[in-house]
């Protein structure tokens, strides 16, 4: 079962392995990151900065990882927390997974020039913005948030 997607550039770090793994009871950690999967430096890093006891997979952006997202959706003994970095890669996985997923949690989007800074944690790009509302378009709900005790808010909220 999937218990989250979350967009958060960091992918694995403390706020996703002690505030949501817990939070979501995630017992398997899934990751779509083409660079993750190709750098085995980067994946043994996120492979130590997972919780203990949590098992940890890491796919390329592709139709492989849609593939595997749809059996998780239907997994009963996984509960699975699906990172991605970009909200480009959010959408092309929710493409890839045939409408399985329904729900993305916003964490984590630094401010880079040229960005429009929603709050202290999340800017967004032109293309970010057309992403989203390609993702709202498909049904996908959106919150932002960057730990499980804060308030959710909506895309309406944030870019006013």
């Amino acid at each position: 079962m999937i218990k989250l997607v979350r967009i958060d550039e960091r992918l694995i770090h403390g706020q996703v392995a002690l505030g949501w793994t817990s939070d979501v009871a995630a017992n398997t950690i899934f990751i779509a990151n083409d660079e993750a999967q190709k750098d085995k430096v980067k994946a043994m890093a996120l492979n130590l900065a997972k919780p203990a006891g949590v098992k940890l997979y890491i796919r390329g952006v592709n139709q492989e990882s849609g593939e595997i997202i749809k059996k998780f959706a239907k997994a009963e003994k996984a509960q699975v927390l699906v990172l991605v970095r970009t909200v480009a890669d959010a959408l092309k996985l929710t493409k890839y997974s045939g409408g399985v997923i329904k729900n993305i949690n916003v964490g984590g989007l630094r401010f880079e020039e040229g960005n429009k800074k929603l709050n202290n944690f999340i800017s967004v790009s032109e293309q970010d913005i057309k992403d989203i509302n390609e993702l709202q378009k498909m049904g996908v709900s959106l919150d932002f948030r960057m730990l499980p005790r804060d308030k959710k808010l909506t895309w309406e909220e944030l870019n006013k």
